[in-house]
Parts: structure tokens; C-alpha cells; sequence
């Protein structure tokens, strides 16, 4: 068995002020603002509810899928760095948004079967997404305290098949079982008396199950050189599920989602001391999304670059390939911004 990642990554999503309420959580629409916008009674099972737990768990998803998404440990301001002035970029309350969640995933995968024309293997991820949810801030009280979290745990099988020289030919399926919880504090007697009949035990201080269905298709392109490596992939990725549990009186709705990335990637070995290679990689990335993603990243599609340095091991270490550093930009959606990012077995 053979690790092939491990990636922490830190997001948030936007935020939303309505008068004088303030209002923070993954997606777009939060549960706290609808339920005091449409209700004044206490709430039942409301799809329009359900929607917001379809967009917590397909956000979910794509984060904590490193292919999709490259997120690191200290945020900056591209703006800032580079001497421009493009909103695309980066802003400094998108900065601000990235600070505010962590997802930690660790993925590994298990070899099957591999020849010079077939390989399969099984693939294995567990997840963790923690982010501080809406807040109600009534004016002259102490602000109310929200966490959310989602754990994740996906199993999955792949298969690639050569096809040409240099080409592949990629499918899988595999199925996530995702746990949601909710944890609210009223900190005020305004929110204890007025908030707290209308949302608790069914928007917060609630829980949820998920479980997806995940497929993808796609095509690899790899040119071996003297200096290194030329790689390309293009994966589609499609997922729909089924939501259960205490929120929303068990009415969780059903999340799904697209995601199709295309990225190349260069490997230019710059030294090689026996075993020990010193490489620098750089990569460029367009994702398109839809369905209950789209409410997460905010955009139909985006860009990330990459450029980071690898160093391969001078001996052997079980489930290390290579460890580096570097730098990624996400240019066009609610991730906007740049990143230091910590590499772990990069190919």
C-alpha cells in the first residue's frame, strides 16, 4: 500500500450582511439568513433547507479532492506580491475567506494489476473539513459562536489504459459516506429568545449523513525527457447522493455535482545525485464546475498555476516519492488568491 498524498488545505467560503445581521458559511445562501427571512414560526422540514445541506456536502467533495483544488498553509495576496491590481487575483477579504476553513485529506492507493498497457489499482481518502458557520450578531451582545464540520471517507477504483505511445485512457467509480456536524453557542439573550425556537436542532445543533456516488472519465498524456517530464490530464468527474439524518427533520436533499479539470504539468530536473533528484515542477490548471459546486467556488470555472521544487529522498523511504515547496494561485473564483503549499509524492 502506498501513500500517494497528504495535503492540508485551509478555505472559507463568503460572507453575507443583511441589515444590521451578520451571517458567515460554506455557500452562498445561509440556513440562518432564510430561516429568518421566510419563517417566524417554528420551522419544519423546508427543501429549500435541504439545499443548503446539498451545497455543505458537494463542497465537501471537491475540496478535499487535491486534483481539483490546491489550497496551502500561509494565504497572501497576489496583488500585493506582483505589483497588479486584478480582482481575479486576489482581494484582501478573499484572503481573509481562505483563512477561515481547514480541510485535511489523506489519500493512498493500492496497485492491482500494472503492464506496459493496463494498470488498475484501488483508491482510499479520508477528509476532514472544520469551518466557523453563520454568526447572528445583534448589536450590543456578546456574538454568537458557530462550528461546522464535515468527515469524509471515499473508496474507489481506477483503471488506466494505453492506448498510444504517450496516451491513456482513465475511468473510475467510487462512493464517499460523509458525516456533517453542527455546533451553535447563543452567547446573547436576544438570540437565546428569538433565534434559537427558530433554527435549533434543524439548521444547527444538528447532524447529517451523505452518501455519493462518484464516477470519472478522462485522457493522460505523458512525454518522458532527457530533463524531466511533459504531463497532461483531462478528467470529468460526476457525483449525485442521498442525505439523511436529524437536520432538517431527516429532509437533507440530495447532493450533486460536476467537476472537469484539465491541468498540465513540467518536471525539470535540475540536479541528480545518485538516488536524489532536486526538480522543479510548475503546473496550469482550468476547472469547470456545476451543480450544488458551483455555490462553493462561486464562479463556473477557474485557474490555478503552480511553481514549486521537488526533492526525491538520497534513500530509500517506505511511501515517500519525492517532498517540496512552492507557491499556487487560484485566479477567478471565491478561492482567489495565493498560497505556500507543502508537496507530498507530487507526479
Amino acid at each position: 500500500m502506498i501513500a500517494r498524498r497528504f495535503c492540508y488545505q485551509r478555505f472559507c467560503y463568503r460572507r453575507f450582511c443583511y441589515q444590521r445581521i451578520y451571517f458567515r458559511r460554506f455557500g452562498y445562501l445561509s440556513p440562518l439568513c432564510i430561516g429568518l427571512l421566510l419563517i417566524s414560526s417554528p420551522i419544519k422540514a423546508d427543501p429549500r433547507f435541504s439545499k443548503l445541506f446539498e451545497n455543505a456536502f458537494a463542497g465537501a467533495v471537491i475540496l478535499s479532492d487535491s486534483d481539483a483544488v490546491t489550497l496551502g498553509f500561509k494565504d497572501f495576496d497576489p496583488n500585493n506580491w506582483l505589483n497588479i491590481d486584478d480582482e481575479d487575483a486576489g482581494t484582501p477579504e478573499s484572503v481573509d475567506l481562505r483563512k477561515s476553513l481547514n480541510v485535511y485529506t489523506l489519500p493512498w492507493t493500492e496497485t492491482l494489476t500494472q503492464s506496459p498497457t493496463f494498470n488498475n489499482q484501488l483508491v482510499f481518502r479520508l477528509s476532514a473539513l472544520e469551518a466557523d458557520g453563520d454568526t447572528i450578531d445583534f448589536q450590543s451582545s456578546k456574538p454568537d459562536k458557530h462550528h461546522e464540520y464535515v468527515l469524509g471517507g471515499y473508496v474507489g477504483y481506477q483503471q488506466q489504459i494505453k492506448f498510444e505511445d504517450h496516451w491513456s485512457f482513465n475511468t473510475g467509480v467510487g462512493a464517499h459516506l460523509q458525516y456533517y456536524k453542527s455546533r451553535y453557542s447563543y452567547n446573547s439573550a436576544a438570540s437565546k429568545q428569538y433565534l434559537k425556537p427558530l433554527v435549533d436542532g434543524v439548521l444547527v445543533n444538528t447532524d447529517a449523513w451523505a452518501t455519493t456516488a462518484q464516477s470519472e472519465v478522462g485522457f493522460s498524456y505523458l512525454k518522458l525527457k532527457q530533463w524531466g517530464k511533459l504531463t497532461f490530464d483531462s478528467s470529468f468527474n460526476y457525483f449525485y447522493g442521498v442525505g439523511w439524518g436529524e437536520a432538517n427533520q431527516g429532509d437533507v436533499g440530495y447532493p450533486e455535482g460536476w467537476y472537469w479539470s484539465n491541468e498540465a504539468k513540467l518536471f525539470f530536473d535540475v540536479t541528480d545525485f545518485g538516488r536524489s533528484v532536486q526538480t522543479i515542477y510548475s503546473s496550469i490548471r482550468r476547472v469547470d464546475i456545476g451543480g450544488d459546486t458551483f455555490n462553493t467556488i462561486g464562479s463556473p470555472y477557474y485557474y490555478e498555476a503552480t511553481l514549486g521544487w521537488l526533492m526525491t529522498p538520497p534513500f530509500a523511504i517506505k511511501f515517500v516519492d519525492n517532498i517540496g515547496i512552492g507557491l499556487s494561485i487560484n485566479y477567478g473564483s471565491a478561492l482567489k488568491g495565493g498560497s505556500l503549499v507543502l508537496f507530498f509524492n507530487q507526479d
